[in-house]
């Protein structure tokens, strides 16, 4: 393949992806916890965000908060404008992205398959296009991931300083990137002091990134120390073993559609072990093979960030007792899993050639090919679901208003961890909506008021309750979500 006709494929996976992300961002509604996020954490101080002196709440990812406060202080309070600090993540990403792909110069082939790693993964994508840390700290890593290989091009002492730079503010954007920066730190010091053993060049080359490295420690001190005292922290959804939590990231990666029979998150999540064990096997044999030295072959140095980061991770879990992670906590795993794969294609090809890569990148394009066409979409969301038709709803009851000539917004009310995407809707009202709805005072887990207009939830127990005084007028598509009318 000449080098235009692979520049307009990578070009072209690129535009897809900006293209997917920016419209969902713009199409879907605010869902509960970025709902949270702006209404509770945004109007805060810089100083109370910084070191969350009011309150230490995972759900305010410090950075993704103090970018949105930036944003809608200069172009108001959009949702799509509440989502530019991730969509500004999503850029940081694809820009990494390319150019890591690039770094993989064996060929054509594996620069594309590289490409379709980065984006292979839908779950990873729904979080590019909502108000998240996640996202945002996604595309931190890649492109810290990107600076230490330009480290390693260059011995550049600025190098490494950005990209420790770039490391810690993936951390600031969610603290669960400790699991990668702690790593992360340790094979780029690795890498430059077991190149030159001399102690005095060492320092001279890290020098600049170990002030930036003391700086982010002693900010992370205060909201760190804060954060361990939150129950959240403990006590969200135990899982009892890292395979298990491996297992759901995998489960939510491929929306649990049964590839392979019922089993299939398992038996993925078993071949995606196994795959990345025999890498990290592969990439130990080689940093050996070379004296250690992790800047022979950058290739080794961002193959092992993975396993490492697992192996950062279980320690935490045995010296914290906090749970393994939750699918959405997982997340960076997949742009360090697309990168061991891409170092794996890579070494195949240039130790067996085009026909040995092609048995390993066939089948994951395959599968990345067949998943995505079953899971992307421009209308839902797999995490907040019960959030993706707020839009919908209040269309209806903007319809219905103007049909009955109504001069009063119905009152709605609403399952009580639904109310916060109908909040900022209304309240920001950047569509208008609140000329048409108010909801109730805000309310924790309780039955269905009597006396509102309409009543919108779940299809369930809470349901059946409301329908002693309701009747269901509207049922959303290809959900178990109901809007209800009182009864006249």
């Amino acid at each position: 393949m000449n080098q235009q006709t692979e520049n307009r494929i990578l070009a072209a996976i690129v535009a897809l992806f900006g293209a997917y992300i920016a419209i969902r961002a713009f199409r879907l509604p605010i869902t509960v916890d970025e709902a949270s996020t702006a209404i509770n954490h945004v109007p805060r101080l810089v100083v109370d965000t910084l070191f969350y002196e009011r309150e230490a709440n995972p759900n305010n990812h410090i950075l993704n908060t103090l970018l949105i406060k930036i944003m809608t202080g200069i172009f108001g309070w959009h949702h799509f404008v509440v989502r530019l600090p991730v969509l500004t993540g999503a850029a940081m990403y694809a820009w990494a992205a390319l150019h890591l792909s690039k770094r993989m110069a064996t060929g054509s082939l594996i620069r594309i398959f590289s490409m379709l790693m980065f984006f292979g993964n839908p779950y990873l994508l729904e979080f590019f296009s909502f108000a998240r840390g996640y996202g945002l700290a996604a595309g931190l890593l890649a492109v810290a991931v990107e600076m230490a290989c330009r480290f390693f091009d260059t011995q550049d002492p600025k190098q490494l300083r950005a990209s420790f730079i770039f490391a810690g503010l993936a951390v600031y954007a969610n603290f669960t990137l400790l699991i990668f920066w702690a790593p992360f730190i340790f094979l780029l010091l690795l890498a430059v002091y077991s190149e030159d053993w001399s102690l005095k060049s060492a320092w001279t080359k890290s020098k600049p990134a170990l002030i930036a490295l003391l700086v982010f420690v002693a900010l992370w001190f205060a909201p760190l120390k804060r954060l361990s005292r939150d129950s959240e922290i403990v006590n969200w959804n135990e899982l009892g073993t890292y395979f298990e939590s491996v297992q759901r990231i995998v489960r939510a990666s491929i929306h649990a559609n049964a590839y392979l029979g019922n089993g299939s998150d398992l038996a993925l999540t078993r071949i995606l072990t196994a795959g990345i064990s025999a890498i990290t096997g592969v990439a130990l044999f080689r940093l050996a093979t070379r004296r250690f030295r992790l800047q022979a072959d950058p290739r080794i140095f961002m193959a092992l960030l993975l396993p490492l980061a697992a192996v950062a991770n279980v320690a935490q879990v045995r010296l914290t007792h906090t749970p393994y992670l939750e699918a959405r906590l997982g997340l960076f795993y997949w742009p360090l899993a697309a990168v061991s794969l891409s170092c794996a294609a890579s070494w195949l090809h240039e130790r067996y050639g085009r026909k040995a890569a092609i048995a390993l990148v066939l089948p994951l394009s395959l599968l990345w090919l067949v998943n995505t066409a079953r899971t992307v979409n421009l209308d839902k969301s797999l995490e907040w679901y019960h959030d993706t038709d707020t839009f919908t709803v209040l269309e209806y009851l903007k319809q219905a208003y103007t049909a009955e000539g109504r001069s009063e917004p119905y009152i709605i009310d609403t399952e009580w961890f639904m109310q916060n995407s109908f909040i900022f809707h209304l309240e920001k009202d950047t569509y208008g909506y609140a000329k048409y709805a108010k909801l109730p005072p805000f309310h924790g887990n309780q039955p269905p008021l009597k006396d509102a207009d309409y009543y919108y939830a779940i299809s369930g127990d809470r349901t059946q309750e409301a329908l002693v005084n309701y009747d269901i007028v509207l049922r959303i598509p290809e959900s178990s979500l109901v809007l209800c009318r009182r009864k006249r």
